[in-house]
């Protein structure tokens, strides 16, 4: 299966709010990288139809992409964020007040080495959204700007 077979793109940012039930954060500070596309997760595995309220939005910059979701719960969103393992070592960090964690860009690795780098990660909830946002190219101090100016 193809990504497209999970995926809807959307147009622009108001054709992906109409595809979830939530107003997605757009961020005001991208590094310099611009919108290249805006997909929204619409079927999952077994080709089912997901529910408008349990999608996943993302936003790819090209140097990184965001992630976010309504979670069904304030408590599922904290598991998701500050529970779960994305990298190594997870650092605390704040997103707009919001506690998550931040995972360092992992060191370049061999050409041949088919996992590549491991992805700088920042993680956090805020109240049942839960928000991601991973680069393979950028520092996670980056993202972590990347993630306040969403609250500019």
């Amino acid at each position: 299966m193809t990504r497209s077979d999970h995926f809807e793109s959307a147009t622009d940012w108001e054709a992906a709010t109409r595809l979830v039930e939530f107003e997605p954060r757009r961020p005001a500070y991208t590094a310099g990288f611009a919108l290249s596309t805006l997909s929204v997760h619409v079927t999952d595995h077994r080709k089912r139809r997901i529910p408008k309220g349990a999608r996943t939005l993302e936003a790819h910059y090209g140097g990184f992409v965001l992630a976010q979701q309504q979670t069904p719960s304030i408590p599922e969103a904290q598991r998701r964020a500050l529970s779960r393992a994305y990298g190594q070592a997870a650092t605390t960090v704040h997103v707009a007040g919001h506690e998550g964690r931040g995972y360092e860009l992992g060191p370049i690795t061999d050409p041949d080495d088919i996992d590549g780098r491991a992805p700088a990660v920042v993680v956090w909830n805020d109240s049942a959204m839960f928000y991601l946002v991973a680069s393979d190219q950028l520092e996670a101090a980056i993202l972590l700007r990347i993630a306040s100016s969403m609250y500019d």
